[in-house]
C-alpha cells in the first residue's frame, strides 16, 4: 500500500493533535509544528504557588460516542466535578451538555496523551506557507497538504487569506489563592448573568482532587469579553486588582485575605459566533478547531477527526 503524505499540521492544540493522531493511525506521515514549548494550546495547566491550576479550559463534557470511547480507552484519569455552578442568585446553572469532567494530572494532560507517538517540533514558529501546483512548502520542506489548527486570525495570516474564518474575543484570567476556608464546599463555580460585568465566571480549583496543596483555596476567574477587550493590551497591574475585587464580591470573601494573585492573557479565547465568515482555502490547505466549530474540548477534538477524513480524501484523490 502506498504511503500517503507527508502532511504538515500547524499548532499542537487539541484539534491539531486529534487530527494528527487520526492521520497517523490511517498510515499518513505527519509532522506537527508548534511555536510554544508545550502542547495543548488553550487546554493549559500551570504549576502556580505549588498548586496545579487549569488556566485555560476549566472542564469538558462528553456527549458523542466517539469522544466517550476516546476518554475510556486513551484517557482514564478523568473524574466528574460533583459540586454545582451557581449564578449570582445562588441558583444552580444546569449544563445542557451533561456532567462536567476534569483530568487528575491537569486538563493539559489530555493533550500530552494525544501527542504520544507524534512527530512534533516544539518551539518552531511557522510564519508563512507556500502553495504551488506541486504541493505545499513549510519551512523549506515539501508537504502534500497542510492543516492549521491555529485561531482564525492566525490561520488567515498563515494562508494569506483576505479575512479570518471567525473573529475572537480575548479573555483575561486571574489566579487567586486564599488561606483557611475551603470554598469548594459551597460550589464549583459562580457565574455572572451576562458579559457586561467585569467578571464572567470564577472557578474553585479545590473541586479537582489533588490540585491544591496545604490549607488553601485557589480560584481561576475569567473576565467578561467587554472587560477583556478594554484591558487586552494593558499591564496586569491595571486590571488584576479589579478582577480580584470583583471575584471577592461574587464569592462574598472579605477583602485583604488574598495571599497571592497572578494573571494570564488569552488573545484569541472565544470565537464570536456572529462573526463567522466563509473563506476559501488554497488548494491543499485545511483548518480545524474552533475557527470552524464550538470551542469545547469535545467539539475541537471531533473537528480534528473530521478534518483528518477530509485530508485523507484529498490525499487519495491526488496520490496519482
Amino acid at each position: 500500500m502506498k504511503k500517503l503524505g507527508p502532511v504538515a499540521i500547524i499548532g499542537a492544540g487539541l484539534s491539531g493533535l486529534s487530527c494528527a493522531q487520526a492521520l497517523r493511525d490511517a498510515g499518513v506521515t505527519v509532522r506537527v509544528f508548534e511555536s510554544s514549548s508545550v502542547v495543548g494550546g488553550r487546554c493549559a495547566t500551570r504549576l502556580w504557588q505549588g498548586h496545579l491550576v487549569d488556566i485555560g479550559i476549566q472542564y469538558f463534557t462528553a456527549q458523542s460516542t466517539e469522544f466517550k470511547k476516546e476518554l475510556l480507552t486513551r484517557l482514564r484519569q478523568f473524574r466528574p466535578i460533583i459540586s454545582p455552578i451557581l449564578d449570582h442568585d445562588n441558583k444552580v446553572v444546569v449544563n445542557p451538555t451533561g456532567p462536567r469532567f476534569y483530568v487528575l494530572q491537569g486538563n493539559n494532560y489530555f493533550a500530552h496523551i494525544l501527542s504520544q507517538g507524534l512527530d512534533i517540533r516544539l518551539n518552531t514558529r511557522v510564519e508563512t506557507i507556500t502553495f504551488s501546483s506541486s504541493g505545499v512548502e513549510c519551512l523549506g520542506e515539501p508537504f502534500c497538504a497542510v492543516v492549521s489548527s491555529l485561531p482564525g486570525p492566525l490561520t488567515a495570516r498563515l494562508f494569506g487569506l483576505p479575512r479570518s474564518p471567525v473573529e475572537y474575543d480575548p479573555c483575561l484570567v486571574a489566579l487567586m489563592e486564599y488561606a483557611g476556608k475551603d470554598y469548594s464546599r459551597e460550589c464549583y463555580a459562580r457565574v455572572q448573568p451576562d458579559g457586561s460585568e467585569p467578571l464572567l465566571s470564577s472557578h474553585c480549583e479545590n473541586n479537582k482532587v489533588g490540585r491544591v496543596v496545604g490549607d488553601k483555596s485557589v480560584f481561576v476567574a475569567q473576565a467578561s469579553p467587554r472587560f477583556s477587550r478594554e484591558y487586552a493590551d494593558a499591564p496586569p497591574e491595571n486590571y488584576l486588582p479589579r478582577l480580584v475585587h470583583e471575584h471577592e464580591k461574587l464569592w462574598r470573601i472579605p477583602s485583604g485575605q488574598c495571599t497571592a494573585s497572578s494573571s494570564h492573557r488569552w488573545l484569541h479565547a472565544r470565537p464570536m459566533e456572529a462573526h463567522r465568515h466563509r473563506v476559501d482555502l488554497p488548494h491543499g490547505a485545511f483548518n480545524c478547531g474552533d475557527s470552524r466549530t464550538d470551542s469545547t474540548v469535545e467539539h475541537v477534538w471531533l473537528d480534528g477527526r473530521k478534518v483528518a477524513r477530509e485530508v485523507l480524501s484529498f490525499l487519495s484523490e491526488n496520490s496519482n
